[in-house]
């Protein structure tokens, strides 16, 4: 896993947590979360996905905090 730091035009950080593929897992301005998913991503499945918040499947008891990616067609 690869957590990136890098500032806006206000100097606020901006923290980008990407998995081994290189795709973006997280983008965030909260350092503890950013923190939290580098941590608990490591070795992790590269069709996993985070869930956030709204996702279908959220509002669970216990929701799982990565899912698989879910195929759509066009």
């Amino acid at each position: 896993m690869m957590l990136y730091v890098t500032y806006d035009e206000c100097e606020v950080p901006i923290y980008m947590v990407c998995n081994d593929q290189g795709l973006c897992l997280i983008v965030t301005t909260d350092n503890a979360i950013a923190n939290f998913v580098n941590k608990h991503s490591k070795n992790l499945d590269h069709n996993l996905r985070l869930n956030v918040g709204g996702d279908p499947g959220t509002r669970k008891s216990n929701p799982k905090i990565f899912h698989h990616i879910r195929k759509y067609r066009h």
